[in-house]
């Protein structure tokens, strides 16, 4: 079995030096994004396009931070967002607006949210609610799509607060993830193309099942482009709501979290107040730390879900397997900048 040889394939240890994966906002990128803010104010976020929000300075920086994206390692990190000098609802704003450099907010859960805040509101993570919504470590997995029309590219975190202790982000690489498994347990391989059904977590539409209607492959090609789409919890969720796991099945999933947890393979990044982290959701796993909050400040961040109709990975396929039978692809304005 064939490995993949791009620039995806990587693992932690490659990364010697502390936060060398960042890419700086200089003040004058800071000042323009604020400047960029104030011109949009009273706009809904999710509105927002290059073209209402140019970013002639950060321009530059942003074309880097997609191409990290897309044909680089699948991953990006920008420091020095001017959190301080926002309102929250302005920094919803201001996140929103340079994020639509790469892409457009697509909707996120069964309420039709295009941003959420990941922040403890006590509650815990199960097949009935979000692991955004608590303390707990959160295990490896990709995000989406439970049933969304639109496809999910690109996972957004912006962090406005940090935790007193833990919370600390995790990203892995499927390629290396493939490879791996390619190379020592090709007997696996098969029970991870045919994939598993997923627990939608009630964000089904009335009338579908709480389960998604076809397996989702672990590993696909699209364009002989590997697409990854990992949940056990979401696997495991579905099982007991009736779907086929066998031993075969369960063996496999042990093994990808086996390979993830071995020293050195993810890489381990602790992000600070004003960092925006972005992930090719499609080549990109994640994790978090369980965490614990402050007595007088607790962690935020907010995600969004980004699409980009100019994406090399289309991940079609998967995202209709997905939906319901009746969705269709929602119109949008977004253009590339």
């Amino acid at each position: 079995m064939d490995s993949i040889d791009d620039n995806t394939a990587w693992r932690g240890s490659d990364f010697e030096t502390p936060r060398s994966w960042v890419r700086a906002l200089t003040p004058a990128m800071a000042d323009e994004i604020v400047a960029a803010t104030a011109a949009v104010s009273g706009r809904e976020f999710w509105t927002l396009t290059p073209n209402c929000f140019p970013l002639p300075c950060t321009k530059p920086l942003l074309a880097e931070a997609r191409s990290d994206l897309e044909t680089g390692r699948g991953f990006t990190v920008l420091s020095g967002f001017p959190v301080d000098r926002l309102t929250l609802e302005d920094a919803r704003r201001a996140y929103a607006g340079l994020c639509s450099h790469w892409g457009y907010p697509i909707v996120q859960n069964g309420a039709g949210e295009r941003m959420v805040d990941v922040t403890d509101i006590g509650r815990e993570y199960s097949h009935r609610s979000r692991g955004y919504s608590g303390t707990a470590l959160l295990p490896f997995h990709t995000d989406g799509t439970k049933g969304e029309p639109e496809i999910l590219h690109y996972t957004g975190l912006l962090c406005l607060e940090t935790a007193q202790s833990g919370g600390l982000s995790a990203i892995a690489s499927a390629t290396s993830l493939y490879n791996e498994i390619a190379a020592t347990h090709p007997d696996l391989m098969p029970a991870l193309r045919r994939g598993y059904h997923h627990h939608r977590q009630g964000d089904h539409p009335p009338g579908h099942t709480p389960i998604s209607a076809e397996r989702i492959p672990v590993f696909s090609f699209s364009q002989n482009l590997l697409h990854c789409r990992f949940n056990r919890n979401n696997m495991e969720w579905a099982a007991k709501e009736g779907a086929d796991l066998s031993d075969t099945d369960r063996e496999a999933l042990a093994l990808v979290d086996a390979i993830v947890a071995c020293p050195g393979f993810a890489l381990s990044m602790d992000l600070r107040k004003g960092d925006l982290q972005v992930i090719n959701n499609c080549v990109i796993l994640h994790s978090r730390t369980d965490y614990e909050d402050a007595t007088d400040r607790k962690r935020h961040l907010l995600r969004l879900w980004l699409n980009n109709p100019e994406a090399r990975r289309d991940g079609h396929r998967l995202v209709e397997m997905f939906a319901p039978p009746d969705s269709r692809f929602s119109d949008t304005p977004w253009r590339a900048a």
